[in-house]
């Protein structure tokens, strides 16, 4: 296996809604809301009328539904509950070709409401359900993928899962595997920053983030303190539409955005990891790597929802171009790559 990861399985619901509901709702917009179960049911029969779309989410799975996409073969362990809603994420990871480790839990399966109001900005609804309860081992499955993606919310959320993150950290260390880390939630980075950079200065082997996570964990001056951060491993920074940064080995690569018609950055920051990510399994340099994670993350914004857009994205992915070049010159200028010990060509 390429990729195996933690998360946190919910279901994401979009709403359409103006400043004035989500005021009449009590809800802090802009902002993560959270709610019981029951709570958030009733908000959701608030809504009916507004609900427009609805589709698996949790950084960790929209990780692996890119890597898949690209060809890459990866795992996906979480919690969910006995309802329609888990059942629906479980055949979302079929359909998407992603190895299945989910385990049922007593209770609900976590949902989220996105509320999009007209100047495009989202609140959250958010119950996580069970998804924090997942505590045990997939040994098998762990020791034979050769990288591990998480996140600082998963590490920082204080749940069972929590400490099954830091488990999996200390093995994935111990056994040489890429650990890759996602910093997310500027409000939870803030509140664990020592944690943090003692997980992320511990195993990182790739580093993302973005401008406000960056300062939450950095503070001030936070784009100079990531070129010495950790200077062997590859650190991104993603910057939305001025495109990103790479800090690797005492330099600063900047990566230009595509041209895209954005109609909902949900999962653009997965999409760009799992692009980078698929890029690093495959032996391509970080720069190579962050381009065919831009590509990734264009698809993404271009439609509703954290879905990959082409059920044969890495067929189309090669043709298309990137920087004024096709994308399949650096492809073959770096298609041969080592895997397990012999030299082998990407097709």
């Amino acid at each position: 296996m390429d990729l195996f990861t933690l998360g946190t399985p919910v279901m994401d619901i979009f709403a359409r809604c103006t400043d004035a509901k989500i005021r009449k709702l009590g809800l802090k917009k802009g902002a993560t809301n959270y709610f019981s179960s029951k709570e958030l049911d009733g908000i959701r029969r608030k809504l009916s009328g507004n609900l427009f779309h609805s589709y698996p989410g949790d950084n960790g799975r929209n990780v692996c539904e890119g890597f898949a996409a690209l060809g890459g073969f990866c795992g996906y362990q979480g919690a969910i509950g006995g309802d329609g809603a888990g059942a629906q994420f479980a055949a979302n990871l079929e359909k998407c070709g992603i190895a299945n480790f989910l385990s049922e839990k007593k209770g609900a399966t976590g949902k989220i409401i996105a509320l999009i109001t007209p100047d495009y900005e989202r609140t959250f609804c958010v119950d996580l359900g069970v998804s924090g309860l997942c505590a045990k081992e997939e040994k098998l499955a762990f020791s034979r993928s050769r990288m591990f993606f998480t996140t600082t919310i998963m590490l920082c959320c204080g749940k069972p899962v929590s400490k099954l993150t830091e488990k999996y950290l200390k093995a994935g260390r111990k056994a040489g595997k890429h650990v890759s880390i996602s910093i997310e939630s500027p409000p939870m980075v803030a509140a664990n920053r020592a944690k943090i950079l003692f997980a992320v200065r511990k195993y990182a082997d790739s580093l993302f983030m973005n401008d406000d996570e960056a300062f939450a964990l950095l503070g001030s001056g936070a784009e100079k303190k990531l070129a010495r951060l950790k200077p062997k491993i590859p650190i991104y920074l993603k910057k939305g539409k001025h495109g990103s940064l790479l800090f690797f080995k005492g330099k600063q690569h900047a990566i230009s955005a595509l041209k895209a018609k954005v109609i909902d950055t949900t999962g653009a920051g997965d999409a760009y990891a799992a692009g980078v990510l698929y890029g690093l399994s495959r032996k391509y340099t970080p720069q190579s790597s962050a381009k065919i994670g831009c590509m990734l993350a264009t698809k993404v914004v271009q439609k509703v929802g954290a879905g990959i857009p082409h059920a044969h994205t890495r067929i189309r992915i090669l043709h298309e171009k990137v920087h004024g070049r096709a994308f399949s010159a650096f492809v073959k200028r770096e298609a041969v790559y080592k895997y397990n010990g012999k030299r082998r060509k990407l097709r």
